[in-house]
């Protein structure tokens, strides 16, 4: 199968395993705290787990751009706060590790994010705005691939 055929979830698991992470499934309660994938290998010889949610890559924008929600379309936490060690975004060429609670903290201490503007009306437009679908209270924006490589703890894994 192509790498274009191949879902990304599929292509994440085969990088992984090609650098000798295991994979393994999460529990029924962890895929509802936002969390797609566990990495099990080593660190200085010890045993590790890592929590991984998994952003697919978002059409042609997506090594331009990547959408964070905040909120979930009933309101609810999105899953920025989800309880997942790393978010992993893709993008067309590679997959980018990035810590969650650094990610949160690079968004609070940097005010990239235009809270104090009207919410856009279409996602497109959503760059570093606020969109919400109608019907819906979810809460999501757009910032920079770019943005992802200065955050502490950021990691690129090529695809094949």
């Amino acid at each position: 199968m192509s790498d274009s055929k191949k879902s990304y979830r599929k292509l994440f698991a085969e990088i992984a395993e090609s650098k000798s992470y295991k994979i393994k499934k999460p529990s029924f309660h962890q895929r509802k705290n936002s969390i797609d994938i566990i990495l099990e290998g080593q660190t200085n010889g010890k045993p590790t787990e890592v929590t991984i949610d998994i952003k697919k890559k978002n059409s042609k924008s997506a090594s331009s751009w990547v959408y964070l929600e905040f909120k979930n379309a009933k309101g609810g936490e999105g899953w920025l706060y989800g309880s997942a060690q790393f978010i992993v975004f893709e993008t067309n060429s590679s997959f980018i590790f990035i810590p969650r609670k650094k990610l949160i903290d690079f968004l609070d201490s940097n005010n990239i994010i235009r809270w104090d503007l009207p919410f856009v009306d279409k996602p497109w437009k959503s760059k570093y705005r606020l969109f919400r679908r109608h019907g819906t209270l979810e809460t999501i924006t757009q910032i920079k691939v770019s943005d992802l490589y200065d955050i502490s703890g950021c990691q690129v894994w090529k695809k094949f």
